[in-house]
């Protein structure tokens, strides 16, 4: 019961209007995500399997993960500006709400990927290398599993 609690007093407080993109409280959400990465991390350390596959799939379920791939795909990544084959792109604060509201009831298992854009870029040799570019939504669903995975990873490559 005080998970549901938590997480409801996240969303209530990070984000309570997600029509106002600038109004979202980042912090928060960066909080969040970085507190259940860390329990992740930790469960992981510990081989406790099933409590990493049950924090996982609270991570790929929570709100403040799908906003913060958002932000990250869409604002920070280089390639925010490059569109998909769908030619979508989510440029400005509203359409990245908009995104966002249509998202959230995604399940993430049921996701079909769309066929990524092919284009050709040109080498020092004079050969082209072939360069796929994924729909936004792909690119975001790809930055979500990326974040539930990474904590759990990380334990086996980490040398202290």
């Amino acid at each position: 019961m005080m998970k549901n609690s938590q997480n409801k007093d996240f969303e209530e407080s990070a984000f309570s209007d997600t029509t106002d993109w600038t109004a979202i409280k980042w912090h928060k959400a960066e909080k969040y995500v970085d507190k259940l990465q860390n329990r992740i991390y930790r469960a992981e350390s510990e081989n406790n399997s099933r409590k990493v596959r049950n924090l996982q799939r609270m991570l790929l379920h929570s709100d403040a993960t799908l906003l913060l791939a958002i932000k990250k795909v869409t604002q920070t990544n280089k390639g925010k500006r490059t569109p998909g084959v769908d030619g979508f792109r989510a440029l400005n604060d509203k359409k990245r709400a908009e995104l966002f509201d249509t998202m959230k009831n995604m399940n993430i298992k049921l996701h079909t990927p769309q066929p990524a854009y092919r284009k050709y870029i040109k080498k020092k040799n004079g050969k082209l290398r072939s360069l796929g570019i994924p729909a936004i939504t792909d690119r975001i669903i790809q930055e979500i599993i990326r974040m539930a995975l990474e904590p759990q990873v990380e334990v086996n490559f980490r040398t202290d």
